[in-house]
């Protein structure tokens, strides 16, 4: 005789389409805040590197100013 299975109902949370619709576009809010700084992390890094290129310039200019006097 076949084994008789109880089919459970599903108690988790539903979704209206106006909660999915919020949700995906934070996600996409999300992503583009996640982009600009990307973009922002990234000039600054060429800003901090002239910056470190300048200063190396400077000691150079000072230590040699130094050594010749």
């Amino acid at each position: 005789m076949p084994k008789k299975t109880h089919k459970k109902n599903c108690k988790c949370a539903t979704a209206t389409k106006a909660q999915i619709d919020i949700l995906l576009y934070e996600v996409r809010q999300q992503r583009k805040d996640i982009l600009e700084l990307r973009q922002f992390m990234n000039k600054s890094k060429g800003t901090v590197s002239v910056l470190m290129f300048l200063a190396g310039f400077v000691g150079v200019f000072i230590w040699g100013w130094n050594y010749i006097k």
